[in-house]
């Protein structure tokens, strides 16, 4: 009796340590040309507000783990500081501040959970958004440029009333910015 309990427990442990997913680490930087933008549009006009890519480069390191057309991943973050946005001029960058509760929540949080690839070569990524102190979860598609450094391209709509975020209004509610807004990215990543 004493036996065979010992092997279920060999047996259990065994299963287990197969099902677990093993990630393999991997360094990268994220290049200057590289791009991030936020568009929005009023009941008058549109808005863009640019990232600072310079604010992105410095060598991250990620972990992933690949099953077949599915890679996950781990600690692959990109942290938005939201005084990185340069939208223009300083009324729509005071807007932009407003909306985002920049002094309660200074920045954006992107975070890559997963990625299913397709025949094509592109990818539908799972990102996790984590602004002003709400979480959502997305999937988006991303165009995948492999020559010459790798490019990620991809545009996420998403509506700011998901993240308890109120548009604000101008001249006693005669502009008004609307709710769904664009996040439009190009990141050029350099495995290192």
């Amino acid at each position: 009796m004493k036996r065979q309990f010992l092997f279920l427990v060999f047996i259990f442990a065994t299963s287990a340590s197969f099902s677990q997913q093993v990630f393999e680490q991997q360094n990268i930087r994220i290049l200057p040309e590289s791009s991030l933008n936020i568009t929005g549009d009023t009941n008058i006009s549109k808005f863009n507000c640019e990232f600072n890519a310079s604010l992105l480069e410095g060598k991250k390191t990620v972990q992933l783990s690949k099953s077949g057309k599915n890679i996950h991943f781990k600690d692959a973050v990109l942290v938005l500081k939201n005084e990185g946005f340069y939208c223009g001029n300083r009324a729509i960058k005071k807007d932009f501040h407003a909306l985002m509760q920049t002094e309660k929540y200074p920045s954006i949080k992107l975070e890559l959970k997963k990625a299913i690839m397709k025949d094509n070569g592109d990818a539908l990524a799972q990102v996790v958004i984590h602004m002003a102190g709400k979480t959502k979860t997305y999937e988006v598609p991303v165009e995948i440029i492999s020559c010459p450094t790798p490019n990620f391209k991809g545009l996420l709509e998403l509506n700011i009333n998901d993240f308890g975020l109120e548009p604000p209004r101008k001249l006693f509610g005669l502009i008004v910015i609307k709710e769904e807004i664009e996040i439009n990215f190009n990141l050029v990543i350099k495995p290192i």
